[in-house]
């Protein structure tokens, strides 16, 4: 086990001495600044580590799809949709049947 670690995460008391000691050391103005580069630099990572996996598991990323009213889609179907965009019988994606015309 990791030796910081060992006792568990911060519980409440801690987290609040350490928010205290950041904001001496920092100053309430530059503590915004610091967690936003931290919320980008973390948001980076996320990316860098979907790419690499997807890099290794050979997945390939989805395509963008814009669907008739030119909205854009990462998926081929919206889950609001009744149609299914189609590659053939082989996808295993089928569109719905159309009712017979009542002729009379």
């Amino acid at each position: 086990m990791i030796p910081i670690l060992a006792f568990g995460m911060p519980a409440a008391p801690e987290w609040i001495f350490i928010g205290i000691l950041a904001l001496v050391l920092f100053g309430p103005k530059k503590i915004p600044e610091i967690a936003r580069g931290l919320g980008k630099a973390l948001g980076e990572l996320q990316r860098a580590k979907e790419d690499f996996h997807r890099e290794i598991t050979g997945v390939p990323p989805l395509p963008k799809i814009e669907s008739p009213d030119g909205r854009q889609s990462a998926s081929p179907a919206s889950p609001d949709s009744k149609e299914t965009a189609s590659a053939g019988p082989e996808a295993g994606v089928t569109l719905p049947k159309e009712a017979p015309e009542k002729t009379s």
